[in-house]
């Protein structure tokens, strides 16, 4: 079976690059594009596939440092930020690896980031009314990327490369950043 995380004929993207659009999505199996260009909440969508509850598993959240160019995306006065991640899973197989990163100043506004537990970040920003996101940008890690190797520690398989997505959400102008990974138990969707 083709590899459909293979970014074959897609742009070659530098080690931390995000591409915007979804030009880079073409060649790519329907499924999983469809998968990456969705809006809805990715907790939802499970749901929806598999027909019963999704699981949210919080791995880790932990006191963090923003890279430059994230700092300048959520347009934060410091580099310091909340980093969560969960794991989502649906009948009990990995589907999405989620990494949210909070800013200080997101986090003072907003304390109840820092008090999520096993709740879907995603599926909670949605259910908020007056939440503006920001566009998705797109990328092929190879499994060595930082947050590809955070995304599959611990699983079976082990793809050369894994396809994620980012997008900001601002809540009353305060920003936040979610990194999401798509696993390979996806591609059976």
């Amino acid at each position: 079976m083709k590899n459909p995380y293979a970014p074959t004929n897609a742009p070659l993207l530098p080690f931390d690059m995000w591409a915007p659009g979804t030009e880079v999505l073409r060649t790519l199996p329907p499924t999983l594009r469809e998968w990456l260009t969705d809006s809805t909440s990715l907790a939802d969508r499970i749901a929806a596939s598999t027909g019963a509850p999704v699981g949210v598993r919080l791995i880790e959240q932990r006191l963090a440092f923003l890279s430059r160019e994230q700092q300048a995306l959520l347009a934060a006065p410091s580099s310091g930020c909340l980093l969560r991640e969960a794991l989502l899973s649906g009948l009990g197989r990995p589907w999405v690896f989620a990494q949210s990163l909070v800013p200080d100043h997101t986090l003072e506004t907003h304390p109840w980031l820092a008090e999520l537990g096993d709740a879907s970040l995603g599926a909670t920003l949605n259910a908020l009314e007056g939440i503006e996101r920001g566009p998705f940008e797109f990328a092929p890690l190879p499994a060595v990327h930082p947050l590809a190797a955070r995304a599959l520690a611990g699983l079976n398989a082990t793809p050369a490369t894994v396809w994620a997505r980012r997008s900001w959400f601002a809540l009353r102008g305060r920003r936040l950043l979610l990194q999401e990974v798509f696993l390979p138990e996806l591609v059976p969707c």
